[in-house]
């Protein structure tokens, strides 16, 4: 009769702890139901709003943007010190079912963690516990732990750090028979391989290496051999973050594990979405690898790309991987910018983007223009005049928008003006001198020497230069509140155009 007790006692004693978590995250009623959601989703979008820029997932914050989003967590999210103890005394349960409703909670409790929860996983036995359900022999226990390390990999930086100890079971059930698994595994090294967001160190390349190292490419490269779109999207995610950075050596082992036919393949299903995520692979690879680059174009794979391109321009972002993978190819040798000037639509496609109403498409437009028109080959920068280049280009420049759009579409523009006096001479001098203007205005001192490049290049090179700049509003004062600061060759270059435009000496100036 006492033994009995006992177990009861124990019973509820376990189903009291549970409660204390379970309660702020069991709603009552279909409106808490909703409201709850919510709050969920409004959160995920604030983790998100990088992702179609970055390639990433969940880790979208640098430290400092996680500990300014933690000020204002909903406290649906903040377990307090006793709730977390409970918790971790269910996830060391001997019922399998209270591990299991844990590891649920603990997933979803990471989105947005309190501090309690931080520091039980990152100093307690946490790791420990769900290695533990991971390595049974129960596959939806072992799916259930893989998706919580996996949120924890996309946590902020000290969660996830802690997850990359997981690293050797994830790349294990890469080869196993459930598809769940396998494609809960690649997203978990997805996100331990995720890149960090501006932050001045290099733990995030260390770590992608040690994945790297442990032999994890030829297994994933092998899943792009399923016809499930789900597990090659989140496949291409594990890829395009460990391809992030990477030099060329170490993307030789994607090479040599055999992906460029496999994406080729992907490629020509043109599936939306697996196509995005099969770019963004392709961008991090094209970044990294001349021998990548070769083999892309020598595989016709760049003809697809352009079809992709006019298929998804008005898709919104989606678009992005593909005009930056088509931006690297541009940056290689005149030959492969030529043959992509011979696909039909190509620049027109990307000259109509550099005004899509998206900022990070106009961005990445710009920037793969800038290198069409960085190109030696005069024909290459002829077509991009004849396609009406320059003025998509002044349009941007005469906007009042950010200075790192107008940068985008000045340096495209000097570009071509650099190639040939003809083409110095046909620009509108008179409509984007006030916008260059401008940008010597800017105190950025990149921005800035985009602006004095253009008026030294219209005193020397463009005859009567001087009269546009004579009859241009705040030229020369611009030019005489350039000071030392922020760079003192700015203040001396900006002295010796004022030297010129008065035909005074061009000696340099000290001061």
């Amino acid at each position: 009769m006492e033994e009995n007790s006992n177990n009861n006692n124990s019973h509820t004693a376990s189903s009291n702890h549970r409660a204390l978590y379970k309660r702020t995250s069991i709603p009552r009623s279909q409106e808490e139901l909703r409201e709850r959601r919510m709050v969920f989703d409004q959160s995920l979008r604030k983790k998100h709003r990088e992702q179609l820029i970055t390639a990433k997932r969940f880790r979208q914050l640098t430290h400092r943007e996680e500990k300014e989003s933690a000020e204002d967590i909903d406290p649906y999210y903040r377990l307090t010190p006793e709730q977390v103890n409970a918790l971790a005394s269910d996830l060391k349960s001997d019922e399998k079912q209270v591990r299991m409703v844990a590891a649920q909670h603990l997933s979803k409790f990471i989105l947005e963690p309190a501090q309690a929860l931080i520091d039980y996983i990152t100093q307690g036995d946490c790791m420990e516990a769900l290695t533990h359900m991971m390595t049974g022999t129960e596959p939806d226990e072992q799916l259930q732990a893989v998706q919580t390390i996996s949120n924890i990999a996309a946590g902020p930086h000290d969660l996830w750090i802690k997850s990359v100890s997981a690293v050797p079971y994830m790349i294990q059930y890469l080869d196993s028979d459930n598809i769940n698994l396998q494609e809960a595994a690649a997203g978990a090294l997805g996100n331990m391989a995720a890149e960090e967001l501006g932050d001045m160190t290099t733990e995030d390349d260390e770590v992608r290496d040690t994945i790297r190292k442990n032999g994890t490419i030829p297994p994933l490269v092998r899943l792009l051999d399923s016809t499930d779109p789900r597990l090659v999207q989140t496949t291409c995610f594990a890829l395009a973050n460990l391809a992030a950075r990477a030099s060329e050596s170490q993307l030789h082992a994607f090479m040599a594990a055999g992906i460029t036919p496999r994406l080729l393949r992907h490629l020509k299903d043109k599936t939306p979405d697996t196509v995005t995520d099969i770019c963004w692979v392709l961008s991090y690879m094209t970044a990294g690898s001349k021998e990548f680059r070769k083999e892309i174009m020598h595989q016709r794979i760049a003809p697809l790309l352009v079809e992709n391109l006019r298929d998804l321009a008005q898709h919104g972002p989606v678009v992005l991987p593909i005009v930056r993978t088509l931006g690297n190819l541009c940056g290689g040798p005149d030959e492969y910018t030529k043959a992509l000037l011979a696909q039909d639509g190509f620049l027109f496609t990307i000259l109509l983007l550099t005004h899509s109403e998206h900022r990070a498409i106009k961005k990445e437009a710009l920037w793969a223009l800038s290198n069409i028109t960085s190109c030696e080959d005069m024909d290459i920068v002829k077509s991009v005049v004849d396609a009406n280049g320059i003025g998509y280009l002044a349009d941007i420049l005469e906007q009042h928008g950010g200075y790192d759009i107008r940068q985008g579409a000045a340096q495209c523009l000097l570009n071509i003006a650099y190639h040939s006096e003809k083409y110095m001479e046909i620009l509108p001098h008179q409509r984007l001198l006030p916008a260059f203007v401008d940008l010597v205005q800017s105190q950025d001192a990149e921005i800035m020497k985009l602006g004095l490049q253009y008026i030294d290049l219209l005193l020397t090179r463009v005859p009567r230069g001087a009269d546009v700049v004579q009859v241009t509003p705040n030229c020369m004062k611009a030019l005489g509140s350039v000071t030392p600061m922020p760079d003192p060759e700015l203040y001396v270059y900006a002295n010796r155009l004022v030297d010129k435009f008065y035909g005074e000496a061009t000696q340099e100036l000290h001061g």
